[in-house]
């Protein structure tokens, strides 16, 4: 009886431990504070539970809770374990200097992005546009994968991924959001052919982007590279002057990363 007591308590501080990292993600996506209230809604579990979740993300130093507000955010520390991870993948590292040649090319924002287990992407390096009108995103920030070029380059070559991103309703983000999954197989089939991914307007009304895949020494495809542009200057001569740039970008740092190409890979590896 004692073992089945013991098993039982150790199934609930497992589902604790679970639910208090649930929460921390919740934070960590956030572009702002949240109030107690939110993450409730968020994380579908009770005001209580969620608040000694709270609690102990704040007495252990991985949240603060702001004293004027009442709205609870992340705290540098938990930043830094994220900051170790990023450093720890060879691609940020290998990607970086040819990131910043690709900004000096291009003129634009630049980013380095990975697949998240949920079929989004995660920005994981970017090189700032010079330009003092340039596309605004965060590092850590997840980012959807089926209506952004870095996201598209990404699933394009992961199936499974792909199937887990268009067995969910995806939302309608702007009026040239496309969605149904019929016609995101098409583009995702284009991708392959071609190389590269072209957005204009479809993640956020003003943003576009220039992507291309990148693959590690097996082939396979890890990561993506891309430009990220204001939709008013992504005329059709500044597009097709950027996608050799950021294919030959993708290229270099898939070399570095002992990528070998082989006749018939490039269009077929998955």
């Amino acid at each position: 009886m004692q073992n089945n007591a013991t098993d039982l308590n150790r199934n609930q501080l497992i589902a604790a431990a679970a639910g208090t990292l649930e929460v921390l993600e919740i934070l960590g996506n956030a572009h702002d504070a949240l109030t107690l209230g939110a993450i409730v809604a968020a994380s579908g579990r009770p005001k209580g539970t969620v608040h000694r979740m709270l609690a102990t993300l704040v007495n252990t130093g991985f949240a603060i809770q702001e004293p004027v507000t009442g709205r609870y955010r992340l705290t540098l520390k938990s930043w830094r374990l994220g900051a170790i991870a990023v450093r720890d993948l060879d691609v940020t590292r290998i990607a970086h200097p040819l990131l910043e040649r690709l900004r000096d090319e291009t003129g634009e924002t630049v980013h380095l992005t990975v697949l998240d287990p949920s079929g989004d992407v995660i920005y994981v390096s970017k090189v700032e546009s010079p330009k003092s009108i340039r596309v605004q995103t965060r590092l850590g920030e997840l980012s959807p994968s089926w209506c952004t070029a870095t996201g598209r380059s990404l699933i394009a070559f992961n199936e499974k991924a792909a199937e887990r991103v268009f067995a969910r309703r995806l939302p309608t983000r702007t009026s040239r959001t496309v969605t149904d999954p019929r016609k995101l197989r098409s583009i995702l089939a284009d991708v392959r052919r071609d190389g590269y991914a072209v957005t204009r307007a479809e993640n956020h009304p003003e943003m576009g982007g220039v992507a291309a895949p990148i693959r590690d020494h097996m082939g396979s495809v890890s990561a993506a590279c891309g430009a990220a542009i204001p939709v008013f200057r992504m005329d059709r001569e500044l597009v097709d002057r950027i996608i050799p740039l950021v294919v030959r970008t993708a290229r270099d740092i898939s070399h570095q990363l002992g990528y070998v190409e082989s006749s018939g890979v490039e269009a077929n590896a998955a």
